[in-house]
């Protein structure tokens, strides 16, 4: 595997935890994600929730995680870190 094919493969799974750990602690803190996409500022859930499943390659940008770091009270490295 080339270097910038591992590289694009690290960040997708990089992506991928992020989704579930927000999906995790969201779920954990009894919010939906109806609950969380208003907070955000989002009019509907569908963007959210295609964020938070990884839909369609979606994911979370850093002002997602900025913003989801303070509605679930949660420091940003455990939105971004690794459970293992």
């Amino acid at each position: 595997m080339e270097k910038e094919e591992l590289l694009e493969l690290e960040a997708e799974t990089f992506l991928d935890t992020v989704s579930k750990n927000v999906e995790r602690i969201r779920e954990a803190k009894g919010m939906t994600k109806l609950d969380v996409s208003r907070e955000l500022g989002f009019m509907y859930p569908d963007h959210y929730s295609r964020m938070e499943l990884r839909a369609n390659s979606k994911h979370f940008n850093l002002k997602h995680i900025y913003k989801l770091s303070k509605i679930l009270n949660v420091p940003i490295s455990e939105l971004l870190g690794n459970e293992d």
